[in-house]
């Protein structure tokens, strides 16, 4: 066993080889999220001539930053490639961490043994920063700094090596660059001061007066840049408080950041709420204990630090930055603080494999080396479920999706000039769209606006029609609910109305007897909210065996009948939903769907039906509503949602006697 794993490490390309699998089939959890909020801010702000970059060089962006080379970076390098399709910005994030993961592996090789390299490579590799890092677009300013950073450390090490010139220029050249592309990029002077104190011989006093004198460029270069940083701004710093950016030194904020420290284990630290949850925690429990455990033998058999704690001034000097401001923390601020961390890991996790006795006197010596790194393994898949289904852009992806699928659906097409107004939501509700870019960029029309009440920007008078093409919807944990038939003028809501209705059962659809339907209220036609596709809606329920018989106004020439068809449930056989047209005993049929949600996903959305009502104009009128069972009676989740349920005297972005609008996939658009 152990002659075996001493061959693995004298065959590092195999290991490589194997690790840029696993971070394919990792990291690759994340490509079914579509744009989130920072996406759609590089894909509206792209600088295509000279005066948009200079403009860019000469004061802050729009969120109070100053990464002007990242515009740049995504018109001509990124755009092209990936465009608007939110899969090829997965694809290039994966590839970049991939690359860099290689050159963090080539640049411990030139640091410390090689199977310390490799083990810290695979710490890199395949931690859980790297599912932010491959997201998408969203994190180009860390893809720069972490091109430019590691390209300068090669550099850095060539120079020290060699005493050529041209790579100690080649590393001051791309310093300016990384300048450019982040503000962490000031540290990297004291990063490397790190390094050179790590890696150089001699006293320490001589040590690091050597190491100023050969980085002054360094460190001049980056006080003139923070000086410009200041004039460009026009400030140090925002003075609210509250702005993200604001340097502080408040602890409990320091307190906060203190969330690096799990996260660098893999660890992320959230509430409880399920099983799964239960078990994360009790695998990172076990996961800290054996570090500890291996912490404490190695002490005890003589190991110490020695200048290994310069790594960690290293890192704590590229995370410096995000410490001092008053933004949360996030977990991808650790990426490039990760390199060092990576290499004090790999010289750990070899020197705990190489001194330690066996744990049990049967097991191999690396037993408990690969308990760790499996454990390890397992957390980092367990974390990166959890973060895509609950991370600040996973979240912010779906908001975008929903909000995109839900305005295609209800609308087709925005007339020219249109108006989305969001009422009060959520907070970050205007991130979520980058203002007015998501309708302007996948409408195709400058001319559309959105408003947001959370902004200050008031909705319109509720006891007045609403302007044409005006639309109000609201913002729940990320799903949608379009409000407009709360606005008093041209729609007529049948929603709460049909509550009066007359209703008749078929009781041989019962199954077995209707108290098993523990219906609210105990009725068998009720209002009920449903989300279905990132969208939340009001609806009334009939179930099965349950016809509805509802009187209507007087329908007046040119009026549109819009309802929306769903199940509540995805068990049984499913059900037919039937509505028609009752007059004086004669009765039209207009829409006859069976829905069977269980066995068919496409029936898990909504179907809206648009229908026009010329030939219907008049008084007398019932609309019929019915839900039948299936044909094997299973009917214990037979809800037919009748969603939209209103008449408008206007036309409709649907045109046509009968419109069926559904959204399968944002592809389609």
């Amino acid at each position: 066993m152990e002659v075996r794993v001493e061959k693995a490490f004298t065959r590092p390309g195999r290991i490589v080889f194997l690790v840029v699998i696993a971070q394919i089939l990792i990291y690759s959890i994340s490509w079914g999220q579509f744009f989130c909020g920072d996406s759609l801010y590089y894909l509206s702000r792209m600088t295509p001539t000279w005066d948009a970059f200079a403009q860019n060089l000469l004061r802050e962006d729009d969120v109070g930053q100053y990464r002007p080379l990242t515009y740049p970076a995504f018109t001509y390098l990124v755009y092209p490639i990936g465009r608007l399709e939110p899969i090829a910005y997965h694809w290039i994030g994966l590839a970049i961490h991939i690359g860099l993961s290689l050159l963090v592996y080539l640049l411990l090789r030139r640091l410390i043994d090689p199977g310390a390299a490799i083990l810290g490579y695979l710490f890199f590799a395949l931690h859980t920063t790297g599912y932010f890092i491959t997201y998408d677009m969203t994190f180009l300013p860390d893809w720069l700094l972490g091109v430019f950073l590691l390209l300068i450390l090669h550099c850095w090490l060539s120079y020290r090596s060699t005493g050529r010139p041209r790579f100690y220029a080649i590393a001051l050249g791309l310093f300016v660059l990384a300048l450019f592309s982040k503000e962490t990029a000031l540290m990297i002077p004291a990063a490397l001061f790190a390094l050179e104190m790590w890696q150089g011989d001699g006293p320490w006093v001589a040590r690091a007066r050597r190491t100023v004198l050969n980085l002054w460029p360094f460190f001049a270069l980056s006080a003139a840049h923070f000086i410009w940083t200041v004039f460009a701004k026009g400030r140090l710093h925002p003075e609210d408080p509250l702005h993200p950016f604001h340097l502080t030194a408040n602890p409990l904020i320091l307190l906060r950041k203190s969330k690096f420290i799990p996260w660098l284990l893999n660890i992320d630290v959230h509430r409880v709420r399920t099983s799964v949850d239960i078990v994360y925690y009790g695998l990172a429990a076990t996961q800290c204990l054996l570090l500890v455990m291996l912490l404490v033998r190695l002490y005890r058999s003589g190991a110490r630090p020695g200048r290994a704690f310069w790594l960690l001034a290293w890192a704590s000097a590229l995370l410096l930055p995000p410490l001092l401001i008053s933004e949360p923390p996030y977990e991808h601020h650790l990426y490039m603080p990760l390199v060092a961390l990576s290499a004090a890991a790999g010289l750990f996790f070899f020197s705990a494999a190489n001194n330690l006795p066996r744990l049990v006197r049967f097991l191999p010596r690396g037993t408990h080396l690969a308990a760790v790194l499996s454990l390890n393994l397992v957390l980092t898949v367990l974390t990166l479920v959890y973060f895509n289904e609950r991370s600040w852009v996973a979240h912010g992806s779906r908001v975008v999706e929903n909000a995109l699928v839900t305005m295609k659906r209800h609308h087709g097409v925005l007339p020219t000039g249109s108006v989305v107004h969001l009422a009060k939501s959520e907070r970050n509700s205007i991130w979520y769209f980058d203002r007015h870019t998501l309708i302007r960029l996948f409408f195709d029309d400058p001319t559309l606006t959105m408003r947001f009440e959370d902004l200050g920007e008031a909705l319109p008078p509720r006891d007045q029609p609403l302007p044409n093409n005006y639309f109000v919807y609201r913002l729940s944990d990320g799903n949608f609910e379009r409000l407009d038939d709360r606005w008093k003028g041209g729609t007529t809501s049948l929603l709460e109305w049909a509550l009066q209705g007359q209703t008749t059962e078929d009781r041989s659809q019962f199954y077995p007897d209707f108290n098993r339907f523990q219906t609210p209220c105990g009725g068998r036609v009720f209002l009920h909210p449903l989300i279905r596709l990132g969208e939340i809606r009001r609806t009334l329920v009939t179930i099965a065996g349950t016809t509805l018989r509802v009187p209507l106004p007087y329908i007046e020439p040119g009026s549109e009948l819009h309802v929306g068809i769903s199940a509540a449930f995805e068990i049984g056989d499913g059900f037919e939903a039937r509505l028609s047209l009752e007059r004086e005993g004669r009765e039209t049929k207009l829409v006859r769907h069976f829905l069977n949600p269980a066995h068919q996903p496409g029936d898990r959305g909504w179907y809206d039906y648009h229908l026009d009502l010329a030939d219907y104009s008049g008084s007398n009128y019932f609309l019929v509503l019915k839900c039948d069972a299936g044909e094997q009676k299973k009917t214990p989740g037979d809800w037919a949602c009748w969603s939209l349920l209103n008449i408008t005297r206007q036309t409709s972005a649907h045109k046509g006697d009968l419109v069926i609008s559904r959204t399968t996939d944002i592809d389609d658009y």
